[in-house]
């Protein structure tokens, strides 16, 4: 024994010694070692090189439920033939007896008890007898949470694993009901929480929204939160700190409100994305709920810390899966609407001239043409149309489905109100002459007329101011929305836009004019444009006695 305790083959065994040892062992190296050995907390077997059991410590009989000794047992068969061995040695007996090494594995039994199971051949200079000591030391309590860490690690991974095939057939309503899936497998199977509830935040409306919800009351799914310090529950707590709450008791927590009707404690963890500057946007709440008062840890706090993170992870990537093919739709739509836009409004340009040279008795074509010309525009319309079922980009609902004239001869100008003012929610048609303009405004007035009308400050048939005068005149006891667009950085000696302003226009805006010495060129200033339009349309939905004076 103690040339054993020399090869120093285990700490715990450093210093002791074997009682009642077999023939090939003495304890009279140390008179402590025997009850050393027998009250140590580990379980120790000596067995033969068939594994049976020759001698077991005190700790050891704890896998002897009957009470019939462990002596002569067959080590694996008799006494520990429901374990699964984990790793690193599948085989730790059988190697340590034939290759003379030392041998760890990782043990659980049938009830979920883990041990750390430890074997190395006691030669003691006899070749014919290969005893092997084993050691089983439990680590039960610090092996499941380690257990549980590396579960919630892969089942993290598998929550945003989804094969780029897969993911082609599914629509953004099935994708997101395969992560809520996922998610409800990763909760009750591997964190093992079956009362939860995950919201996210909708910014547009500032509510907490329900995501999944499991095991809570039905009036408690259907609670409408918002982030908040106080009156929203621990959710909206969460949601407006970004700090995770551990609830012990509900009965003692004012900020606590009902999820189950015998909920007694709960843990609510603020799911957090980061900005492109790092900065931490709070965009949703998983909230646990249990029966038992003080039934969650810090433990289970980190551990669903740590699934938010995944969660978080899979919902960007679900967001940015569903934004490029949005973009990706909307390419296509827009192009569509750019290659119809400018000719439909020229054929509308030129339905009008014709209309306006007709002989007035000639009513049966004078229609004729007005019918070719809605059907045109109803054609661009249908495109439009399509694209607004789809999420806008850059949309607000003041500009929602807003219908605007352009009316520039330029048409580089024409060409960025058809690509820009539909993303931001607006229908737009344009007309390239003051007279078609007019015509166009004329006909849109039996369905409402333009929320906007928008005319270059020098038009190829008549001034800017010259358009919204006849405007003025044509529709008669009607406002008229109109905003002029004056060339930025040119000086204007007729001073037009003052009398525009003068007679009524609601506001003026820049635009970029061509490069000198071409008529043609020209941009939009986009910026300013909408900053106007949006003060001109937040106007148009004031009620009249509080609506303020115009000026954009």
């Amino acid at each position: 024994m103690q040339s054993l305790l020399q090869q120093r083959a285990h700490p715990i065994l450093e210093t002791s010694s074997v009682p009642n040892p077999p023939d090939n062992m003495s304890s009279e190296s140390s008179p402590w070692a025997a009850a050393i050995v027998e009250h140590l907390p580990d379980a120790i077997f000596i067995v033969d090189e068939k594994f049976r059991i020759k001698w077991a410590n005190k700790a050891a009989q704890q896998f002897d439920p009957h009470g019939d000794g462990l002596t002569g047992k067959r080590f694996y068969r008799d006494v520990f033939r429901d374990v699964t061995l984990l790793k690193p040695d599948y085989f730790p007996l059988t190697i340590a007896r034939d290759q003379g090494r030392p041998a760890r594995t990782i043990v659980r039994t049938a009830d979920s008890r883990v041990f750390d199971l430890y074997a190395v051949r006691m030669d003691e200079g006899n070749e014919e007898r290969k005893e092997i000591l084993v050691v089983l030391k439990e680590i039960t309590s610090n092996y499941r949470p380690l257990e549980r860490l590396r579960a919630i690690h892969e089942a993290g991974r598998r929550l945003v694993d989804i094969a780029p095939g897969e993911l082609i057939k599914l629509t953004a309503e099935e994708r997101k009901q395969l992560l809520k899936n996922r998610v409800l497998a990763y909760l009750e199977g591997v964190l093992q929480f079956n009362v939860f509830e995950i919201r996210l935040i909708d910014f547009q409306t500032n509510k907490l929204v329900p995501f999944i919800s499991e095991g809570m009351s039905p009036e408690a799914a259907a609670r409408e939160l918002t982030p908040a310090f106080e009156g929203q529950g621990i959710t909206g707590y969460v949601a407006k700190t970004g700090v995770s709450y551990l609830c012990e008791d509900t009965r003692n927590d004012s900020l606590y409100l009902q999820g189950t009707a015998n909920s007694r404690s709960s843990l609510t963890v603020p799911l957090i994305r980061y900005s492109s500057n790092m900065e931490p946007i709070v965009i949703g709440t998983v909230n646990i709920e249990s029966p038992v008062p003080r039934a969650f840890t810090h433990d289970d706090r980190l551990f669903l810390e740590i699934f938010c993170r995944d969660l978080v992870t899979a919902l960007n990537m679900l967001e940015l899966i569903e934004v490029e093919q949005t973009e990706a739709t909307l390419g296509v739509i827009e192009k569509l609407h750019r290659a119809l836009a400018i000719p439909v409004n020229e054929l509308v340009s030129k339905i009008v001239a014709t209309e306006a040279s007709l002989d007035p008795d000639a009513q049966g074509l004078r229609q004729a043409l007005r019918e070719i010309g809605k059907t045109a525009l109803e054609l661009k319309d249908i495109v439009h149309a399509i694209g607004r079922q789809l999420p806008p980009t850059e949309s607000s609902p003041l500009f929602a489905n807003k219908r605007i004239l352009v009316v520039d001869g330029d048409e580089s100008v024409l060409q960025d109100a058809h690509e820009h003012l539909p993303r931001w929610g607006c229908v737009v048609e344009t007309a390239t002459t003051g007279k078609a303009g007019l015509q166009m405004a004329v006909m849109a007035e039996s369905e409402g007329g333009y929320d906007a009308i928008l005319g270059a400050y020098k038009l190829p048939d008549m001034t800017g101011l010259e358009f919204f005068q006849q405007l003025k005149a044509h529709l008669k006891g009607r406002n008229v929305p109109f905003i002029m667009m004056v060339p930025i950085g040119r000086y204007l000696s007729d001073h037009q836009q003052v009398k525009a302003r003068q007679l009524g226009a609601k506001c003026l805006v820049g635009k970029y004019p061509p490069p000198e010495g071409q008529e043609k060129g020209g941009h939009l200033a986009l910026d300013p444009l909408k900053s106007s339009l949006a003060k001109l349309f937040a106007e148009q939905t004031r009620p009249p006695a509080s609506a303020a004076p115009s000026g954009c």
